[in-house]
């Protein structure tokens, strides 16, 4: 896996965005284990969809912020030390982080039990899911392939680690 894999499920008005991540945390700098390695999937609001001329021409998409961060990181492959949430993210910058023994214990299964019903997610960060029921339908029916392509990216990131370079975020480039 090679940090910066990147994936989007976009609906009409929601997307879900699926990354693989391989840093180096700041706050963490002194600790042995410093380097997480993982997935980091988000769940975003409002994808806009601009007109484009023709009928066949493409339409650019641009994607809202997350309104909510699922981080399924490790210090090691397989350790599931480092998995946790946020909640509430704000202007794209995510909230407190919230551990939950069970995201560790099995961080598929709890990701999809929280992608099949985004509602009250939705409804945290301000947004009414009855505004979009269509996508938070579609989103649900979307379940499956979402948790499977992030399942893929969780056992390419547990893997032997490899060394690599470090932007200056401490993020790996792409």
């Amino acid at each position: 896996m090679s940090a910066g894999v990147y994936r989007v499920f976009c609906f009409q008005n929601l997307a879900v965005t699926v990354e693989g991540i391989d840093f180096l945390d700041p706050n963490r700098a002194t600790d042995p284990d410093v380097r997480e390695r993982g997935v980091r999937i988000e769940l975003r609001g409002l994808v806009e969809v601009a007109d484009a001329g023709s009928i066949y021409a493409s339409h650019p998409v641009r994607l809202g912020h997350g309104v909510c961060r699922f981080d399924l990181l490790e210090s090691r492959p397989g350790a599931a030390d480092r998995m946790h949430w946020h909640p509430m993210m704000t202007g794209g910058e995510p909230g407190r982080r919230v551990f939950d023994p069970a995201l560790s214990q099995d961080p598929t299964g709890w990701l999809g039990d929280r992608l099949r019903d985004v509602a009250p997610l939705l409804q945290r960060a301000g947004i009414d899911p009855a505004d979009h029921a269509d996508d938070v339908r579609e989103l649900a029916r979307a379940t499956d392939q979402i948790v499977a392509c992030v399942s893929t990216i969780l056992d390419e990131a547990r893997k032997p680690w490899p060394e690599v370079r470090r932007d200056a975020r401490g993020l790996a480039p792409i």
